[in-house]
């Protein structure tokens, strides 16, 4: 049977060969419209099973890594959440050690306990000649003199300029009188309700004084003397050696300051400084800061208990 079919085959392609053209053409057309299905049906089958192929190997492969992407994202989040928890551990560790040495620390720290003295700001006004006459007059006195209290005759009998408070309140003589941080004076006579004073300018006020430059570095003091007026406008700084540098720009503050005031009472400044042949002190003018005779209400530091001692 298979030669049967063998020898039909070759005697079919002999005649092929021998056939016409278009006889040819019209067979392997016939032959290949037969054929046609079969070879799409293969074709399909084909495609079917790779699809179904790598849906069966790729498709497992895509799902077990979603599956592991999703793991790592939830051990990421759960790591993250724990740095967080450490470093909260942490921060409240370390805070307690902290404190722990801050404790430590302020037990061994030696007392540091409130000064005795402390300053206090006085507010006074300055009394004007009218009201001032009348108070010297006694006129404004008479209830106090039918009660037996008078003012101190000193402060009465005085020529100098009145402030309207005294003794009542815990003013003594020569406290600095000064308007902001200028000192323009100094208390003279004190009475119990009023005192006089002496302006920076006039000739019976004397003061410790130094002089200060500022520089880049900022304040730098310099040589201490005495400062009195000159009974104009201006006053002197006496006792500066002329081995001492002054300049004329150089300001002028209080060597002492009242009852632990801090801050440095400021004069002046330096307006004229000369200095003659063969002299061993300077000529020194000041020009005040402020014009005592022009202020109206003025400031008075007294010294007093610190109210934190007698707590105590």
């Amino acid at each position: 049977m298979t030669k049967l079919i063998t020898t039909l085959c070759l005697l079919t392609a002999i005649g092929l060969g021998f056939a016409p053209p278009n006889v040819v053409n019209w067979l392997r057309a016939v032959v290949r419209d037969g054929f046609q299905p079969g070879v799409q049906l293969a074709d399909s089958t084909q495609q079917l099973a790779a699809r179904q192929i790598r849906q069966r190997f790729v498709g497992d492969d895509e799902q077990e890594l979603q599956s592991q992407i999703s793991d790592l994202k939830f051990q990421i989040s759960d790591s993250q959440k724990q740095l967080r928890r450490e470093r909260l551990a942490h921060q409240r560790t370390r805070d307690k050690k902290l404190l722990a040495l801050q404790r430590h620390d302020d037990a061994r720290k030696p007392l540091d306990p409130p000064p005795l003295i402390v300053p206090q700001v006085v507010e006074a006004n300055v009394l004007g000649d009218e009201l001032a006459a009348s108070w010297r007059s006694g006129r404004l006195l008479d209830r106090g003199q039918t009660h037996g209290v008078v003012e101190a005759s000193l402060v009465l009998d005085a020529n100098a300029k009145l402030l309207d408070q005294g003794a009542d309140i815990g003013l003594s003589s020569d406290l600095p009188v000064f308007a902001g941080s200028c000192v323009i004076g100094k208390l003279q006579h004190v009475g119990h309700w009023s005192s006089t004073w002496v302006p920076l300018t006039d000739k019976r006020f004397r003061g410790r004084a130094r002089l200060a430059r500022v520089t880049a570095d900022g304040l730098v003091f310099g040589a201490e003397g005495i400062i009195t007026g000159d009974g104009k406008a201006a006053c002197s700084l006496n006792r500066i050696r002329a081995t001492d540098p002054v300049s004329e720009g150089d300001e002028v503050f209080s060597l002492e300051t009242p009852g632990g005031f801090e801050t440095p009472l400021f004069y002046g400044t330096v307006t004229r400084a000369e200095l003659a042949s063969g002299a061993t002190h300077w000529d020194i003018e000041v020009r005040p800061a402020i014009d005592p005779q022009s202020t109206k209400s003025v400031s008075i530091v007294r010294p007093t208990m610190n109210p934190k001692r007698l707590a105590n």
